[in-house]
């Protein structure tokens, strides 16, 4: 975007909802679901998601994950990619709230958050910014929203949905 962007457009923050990896069948695991890791299904789409972000020329104010093993391990893998670090988010294991969100990103500097997380809560996320309410969030996939400042509910606008079986393999799996 140029430099001679108009009052609102300066406004706007940017939301990137994550959906953690694949962590295989959760029937299949023996111990507490939050220990549950990726799998190497999840490893590699964790990758390509990393991958897809550095090459859009991402740049994010804060990363935040769920405390849940699958999602701090979907989130490093981003963040060792885009060269930051990430907080563990207690919001996003019980739900993540507009609000929260808009705490947030009310932050000085923090003109995008990635946030790591689960469903059913992401989609309930995605459907109190945006009026939304069917979204898919698969596992592995990414959704941005940009949300005017001041937020108000629905104001956010999807801008994009990226399923895992967009987004392409590192040249270092091919």
């Amino acid at each position: 975007m140029s430099s001679d962007r108009t009052a609102s457009e300066k406004d706007l923050k940017r939301l990137y909802i994550v959906r953690h990896a694949d962590a295989g069948d959760p029937a299949e695991w023996i111990g507490p679901d939050a220990e549950r890791p990726l799998s190497s299904k999840g490893v590699k789409q964790a990758a390509r998601l990393a991958a897809a972000l550095v090459a859009a020329g991402t740049n994010v104010g804060s990363l935040r994950t769920s405390p849940a093993r699958r999602c701090t391990e979907t989130c490093a893998v981003i963040a060792a990619a885009l060269e930051t670090t990430a907080t563990i988010d207690e919001h996003l294991a019980d739900g993540p709230t507009a609000a929260h969100v808009a705490k947030l990103l009310s932050r000085r500097g923090h003109d995008a958050l990635l946030l790591v997380g689960h469903q059913p809560h992401l989609g309930n996320l995605i459907a109190e910014l945006t009026g939304v309410t069917s979204i898919p969030v698969e596992k592995g996939s990414m959704i941005r929203i940009d949300i005017p400042a001041p937020y108000t509910p629905g104001s956010g606008r999807l801008v994009a949905l990226v399923p895992p079986a967009h987004l392409r393999a590192p040249k270092s799996e091919r």
